[in-house]
C-alpha cells in the first residue's frame, strides 16, 4: 500500500514541478499567479494529509491481509 501512496506523492510532486517550469515561460504570467498560488497551497495540504494517512492505510492493509489469511485457515479446517 505504501508504494502506491509514495507513487501518488511523487506523481503530484512531478506535476507541480512541471507546472512551475511552464509558468516561468508563460507571457503575462502575473495574471495567473493568484490561481497558481492557491493551487500550490491546496496541493501542499493534500500532500500533508496523504503523508499523515499513510501509516493508517498500511495498518488497514495489514488487517485485511490478516483477515483473509484467517478466513482461509478457517475454511481449511471445515
Amino acid at each position: 500500500m505504501s508504494y502506491r501512496i509514495s507513487d501518488t506523492y511523487d506523481g503530484v510532486d512531478q506535476a507541480m514541478r512541471l507546472l512551475r517550469r511552464s509558468m516561468k515561460g508563460m507571457p503575462e504570467r502575473y495574471r495567473y499567479m493568484k490561481h497558481y498560488d492557491e493551487l500550490r497551497r491546496a496541493v501542499a495540504v493534500l500532500l500533508i494529509l496523504l503523508e499523515e494517512a499513510t501509516p493508517w492505510m498500511e495498518e488497514t492493509d495489514k488487517a485485511k491481509q490478516a483477515t483473509t489469511t484467517a478466513q482461509k485457515m478457517l475454511a481449511a479446517v471445515r
